[in-house]
């Protein structure tokens, strides 16, 4: 007979059982991490009910509410539900609004009101206790109703308010925009609820232009090199050659690796373990400069190159004193400028035009954009310390060619009197013309019928017009704008000017270097304007004037810190010390040496 097999397919039948049992094991198990904590309801009522009605006045242990007569009402309607956070975890919206709030009081320019410090510490250790994620909860719509106020009342804008340009028209009280209210702020925010557009929201109130969130990227990377502990300034004194080796090499290198101009393939034989880089030993710590580590090689001395070219210094490859002096500014310094600089985006509107001039007066150029791309670039020329541009953000409406200048009364008083009374035939010379009042009408008079030492500042009746032509101040073409500051774009009759490094030289209006090329490229198209009438008409001192078929967008701007096209940081000196007066240290380096 043969032996039963039954006992072998119950032991069979019980292993499969075992091994079935351990994956449902595993599968509980992952289950159960991939699973979210999940606050109640009536749990998140209990806690929000708490901060907002029992201790509004100590949020978290220390914070005041500041919009909480809004706040509660909101929540009410709510029954007390989150908006920001999903359980125990903040929605995208959450850390969008986060992020706007940590980049936009970077630059310390004023007390913003966010309780950051707080909500940086409170969301950083996030758990699955309900007082805890309800205390973020609020903080963050406190924290947005401020913010939102300050976005759409125009709280947020740098380089406004400077007298060097007084209105020429007086703005009535009844035409200033109205602020926003925190009733019109919860009507938003339940508005955006109700559409499921609250990230839309956030995005709303902050720019969206590709060179904000590209200088977004900058900021995170000089908080986290802040962070980081690892920076210090290398020694004033300290001046590298190429092969020259000193102790410190290694942590030059790690700062413009850090700076983002070495390349991370240049930096991996530094590193230790992966991640630890070399470091550059005390000075009274043994170290053999031999070691290859410590030599200033072709390679730093490129990537100094390419930190020199970024802050507009000369491409020595050297590290000399003004190249050591923009290295040392501490990487929080830099991250409140990038900072401050991404609030400038604020003044533009959220649509730049397919075609649009971009002047940046703290690199002194101009460039006209087509479709995000670089159709004409120059130089340009701006006002001098005492009369500094404007920022402004208008459309260029009409050209003039072979313009004349009517003289301002600051300039005739101030810069041409002297002129003339030491010289009476300057003003034949210049093609000026004098124009004055002869029984209550305006009448050209002859500059030499004119005794001029008895004509002063305070008694100056007369205007002053200079022709069209080689010495007229303008050049051979203006771009005219609408605005109440009479700032426009011009051409000069001293392009020698165009070769300085330092070019705050002008009393207002901003110079262009290639007037024609611009004028050309704005009036493309134009029936009967193509280059050989354009010239034409200059030439033979044609004062004409051609209204554009499409206004051309031109906005007036101040940037001492943006991402090129390349994606490279530029950082230029703040020439008007706008940076300064918002509130920044100092970052001018080359000026004090």
């Amino acid at each position: 007979m043969n032996t039963p097999r039954k006992p072998q397919r119950v032991v069979a039948l019980t292993g499969f059982i075992a091994l079935l049992c351990v994956g449902l094991l595993f599968a509980a198990l992952a289950a159960s991490i991939n699973t979210k904590p999940y606050m109640p309801p009536k749990v998140a009522q209990k806690y929000m009910e708490h901060w907002l009605i029992e201790s509004a006045r100590n949020v978290a242990g220390e914070v005041r509410l500041k919009h909480v007569q809004s706040i509660e009402p909101f929540y009410l309607r709510r029954d007390y539900q989150p908006v920001w956070m999903n359980s125990f975890e903040l929605t995208e919206a959450g850390q969008e609004l986060l992020q706007v709030l940590r980049e936009t009081a970077a630059d310390d320019w004023r007390n913003y009101g966010y309780e950051l410090a707080t909500l940086e510490r409170e969301t950083s250790r996030l758990s699955n206790i309900p007082k805890q994620a309800t205390a973020v909860e609020v903080l963050l719509t406190d924290a947005f109703i401020t913010y939102a106020q300050q976005a759409l009342n125009a709280e947020l804008l740098p380089d406004t308010g400077e007298g060097d340009h007084p209105s020429i028209r007086k703005v009535s009280a009844a035409s200033k925009p109205g602020q926003f209210s925190e009733e019109q702020i919860i009507d938003l925010l339940n508005d955006s609820i109700r559409r499921n557009e609250l990230d839309a929201l956030v995005e709303t109130l902050t720019p969206s232009h590709p060179g904000y969130l590209r200088l977004r990227k900058e900021l995170n990377r000089y908080l986290a090199i802040a962070n980081s502990g690892g920076w210090y300034p290398l020694p004033d004194t300290l001046q590298l050659k190429a092969n020259e080796r000193h102790r410190l090499v290694p942590h030059l290198r790690w700062m413009l690796g850090q700076y983002g101009d070495l390349q991370k393939g240049a930096l991996s034989w530094l590193f230790k373990d992966s991640e630890e880089r070399t470091r550059a030993p005390d000075e009274d710590e043994p170290h053999d400069l031999n070691r290859p580590e410590f030599q200033f090689d072709s390679t730093l001395a490129d990537s100094l190159r390419h930190f020199q070219k970024r802050h507009h210094l000369p491409e020595s490859g050297e590290l000399d004193a003004r190249t050591l002096a923009w290295l040392n500014i501490p990487p929080y310094q830099m991250a409140q400028k990038v900072a401050l600089n991404m609030k400038r985006w604020r003044h533009l509107p959220r649509d730049l035009g397919q075609r649009h001039v971009m002047v940046n007066m703290a690199d002194y150029s101009l460039q006209l954009m087509n479709g995000g791309s670089v159709e004409l670039d120059m130089k340009v020329i701006i006002g001098n310390l005492q009369r500094r541009t404007p920022v402004m953000a208008q459309k260029i409406s009409t050209l003039e060619l072979a313009p004349t200048w009517s003289v301002p009364r600051r300039i005739a008083i101030n810069s041409l009197l002297p002129k003339i009374r030491r010289n009476p035939g300057y003003l034949d010379e210049k093609g000026y013309q004098v124009i004055g009042r002869v029984d209550g009408v305006d009448q050209f008079i002859s500059p030499h019928a004119i005794n001029w030492n008895k004509v002063t500042a305070r008694n100056f009746p007369y205007r002053l017009v200079q022709k069209a032509g080689d010495d007229n101040a303008l050049g051979s073409i203006k771009f005219l704008f609408p605005n109440d500051k009479d700032i426009y774009l011009h051409d000069t009759s001293q392009p020698q000017l165009f070769n300085l490094d330092n070019r705050a030289l002008s009393s207002g209006c901003v110079r262009v270097e290639k007037p024609r090329l611009l004028a050309e490229k704005l009036l493309r198209g134009q029936q009967g304007w193509n280059r050989h009438n354009i010239d034409a008409a200059i030439d033979q001192n044609r004062t004409t004037r051609i209204r554009l078929q499409d206004d051309v967008p031109v906005y007036l701007m101040y940037w001492t810190a943006w991402v090129d096209q390349d994606g490279n940081l530029q950082v230029r000196d703040d020439i008007y010390n706008r940076d300064l007066i918002a509130g920044l240290p100092p970052t001018n380096p080359a000026v004090s040496l």
